[in-house]
């Protein structure tokens, strides 16, 4: 190595510890977990006031939500994040709990509260957001996996807990079902969506009159995606596609939970499930040896992530998520 290399290198090697350096005067006022968290959630640390850092420089921050979930659909457009929208159907032909989570991607915390900010005021013109703090989030999700615990951080972070352990609910896997306490349960995931619009998919699971959960992740598309979209489709079905066509995109995934009293109750709403999907004209699918994964990502409402984003237009991702008389997402706060 010459001189000249020696010196850039040494030069990027300064610059890396800088950054680093920076990143943690940054992130100062967020607080560590355990290294048993760590391992099992993937959680570096958070903010009280609700902010989780995952792995990957992932944030999230959940609220309660309040209105039109298709609303949601032309907005996310707007947005530099990611949102999840955690469905609890409450098995009485009503909806228990609407959740939204914002996920945004960055290394420093005070650039990644500044985009939060932002995407929560453009959320706020579609749908109405009560924002949780970190013991709310904790204790929502310990309910949707069936806990009854209060949770407070202090407690944790003082007795090295594993949040994991404390809060989730051990979930056993089979190839296309799992047992959670005296449950028996099934994960599912979309793998196509329709190509025309079909309204009253909600409504219709709603009146299914079994606990469920449904996860919608909804994610915008950049002008180089929709360009490369668009060539693909072409490519695929030979064909070219009207220059002034205004049709637009948004990355859409999909992925449901069902919670049963009985195997035999499990098995009669499975083919119900895949019966309903299918009326729609979407392709869902039990999740194959992924039935805690998918599980574990719903309940927890994306504190662990796992998704399959399919690009879906807008007209379509409306109707499905509403469009019908029961659209709204209506909850206590």
């Amino acid at each position: 190595m010459s001189a000249g290399e020696r010196a850039i290198a040494k030069e990027m090697k300064r610059q890396e510890q800088e950054k680093i350096r920076q990143m943690k005067l940054a992130n100062k006022m967020l607080i560590p977990v355990s290294k048993k968290t760590e391992l099992t959630l993937e959680l570096t640390s958070f903010d009280p006031n609700g902010v989780f850092y995952l792995s990957e420089n992932r944030w999230m921050k959940i609220f309660k939500m309040e209105g039109e979930i298709n609303k949601l659909v032309s907005v996310v457009q707007n947005l530099t994040g990611r949102v999840r929208i955690t469905l609890h159907m409450d098995g009485d032909c009503g909806r228990e709990s609407c959740h939204l989570s914002l996920m945004e991607t960055g290394e420093m915390y005070e650039d990644v509260r500044q985009k939060m900010i932002e995407d929560e005021a453009v959320l706020s013109k579609a749908v109405i957001l009560y924002p949780l703090d970190i013991d709310e989030a904790m204790n929502q999700i310990a309910v949707n996996f069936l806990k009854d615990i209060r949770f407070l951080y202090a407690s944790y972070v003082r007795g090295n807990k594993d949040w994991k352990r404390e809060v989730f609910q051990e979930v056993k896997e089979e190839t296309k079902s799992f047992t959670m306490k005296d449950c028996y349960g099934e994960s599912f995931h979309v793998l196509a969506f329709p190509t025309n619009k079909v309204e009253g998919l909600l409504k219709q699971l709603m009146e299914l009159m079994c606990p469920m959960y449904l996860s919608i992740d909804l994610n915008s598309l950049t002008e180089e995606d929709h360009s490369d979209y668009k060539r693909a489709i072409e490519k695929r079905y030979n064909k070219r596609l009207p220059v002034n066509t205004e049709e637009s995109f948004i990355n859409l995934s999909i992925s449901a939970v069902i919670i049963c009293d009985s195997d035999d109750a499990r098995k009669i709403l499975e083919e119900t499930i895949l019966s309903v999907f299918s009326g729609h004209g979407m392709v869902i699918t039990p999740s194959f040896h992924m039935q805690r994964k998918v599980a574990e990502s719903v309940l927890s409402m994306g504190l662990l992530d796992y998704k399959i984003m399919r690009n879906v237009g807008l007209e379509i991702a409306e109707a499905m998520m509403g469009g019908e008389e029961d659209a709204d997402a209506k909850i206590e706060v």
